[in-house]
């Protein structure tokens, strides 16, 4: 069980076991460990536990099953399963820290050209003025837009593909 896991279970264990109490898969998982090992039977084990995710229910169910067939102590089982439970929540936190800043960094260049127009407004340049006139600024307007769109899309599709990685 990891440092963190181990002092949130001993937090959670001085509550009262009635209270119903909202957590991770992995904390969870862990949490249950430890019941069992002080002697709780499965159905108390499990008592004012919920799962803020929709958690491994298949998982967990597997653990109980090969417990069972093995005649290995479900304790010892669970506790495998709450650390890879745990490293795969620690790797989609991580996903999603990684993805953050590609992400917010897409949005601000999405809004760099409207700043840009803006301020050539607040400066008295004549950017609507080249942009509408029907000649090269309106065809850099129109390729300027374009391109930003193809832009915007490429970003997503890389994201999405980074995610479902």
């Amino acid at each position: 069980m990891s440092p963190v896991a181990g002092r949130r279970v001993r937090a959670l264990e001085r509550s009262p076991v009635e209270r119903t109490t909202r957590l991770a898969a992995g904390e969870a998982l862990a949490l249950v460990a430890a019941r069992l090992r002080a002697g709780a039977d499965p159905g108390r084990a499990w008592s004012g536990i919920e799962v803020s995710d929709d958690g491994p229910a298949a998982t967990v169910h597997a653990a109980e099953r090969l417990a069972r067939e093995l005649g290995a102590p479900l304790a010892e089982v669970l506790d495998e399963v709450a650390a890879g439970v745990a490293d795969d929540e620690a790797a989609e936190a991580e996903r999603r820290a990684a993805l953050a800043g590609p992400a917010s960094t897409a949005r601000v260049l999405v809004w760099l050209p409207v700043g840009g127009i803006l301020l050539g407004l607040v400066l008295g340049a004549g950017v609507l003025g080249v942009a509408l006139d029907g000649r090269i600024g309106s065809v850099c307007a129109v390729v300027g837009v374009l391109l930003l769109a193809a832009g915007r899309a490429w970003t997503r599709l890389l994201v999405r593909a980074a995610r479902r990685a």
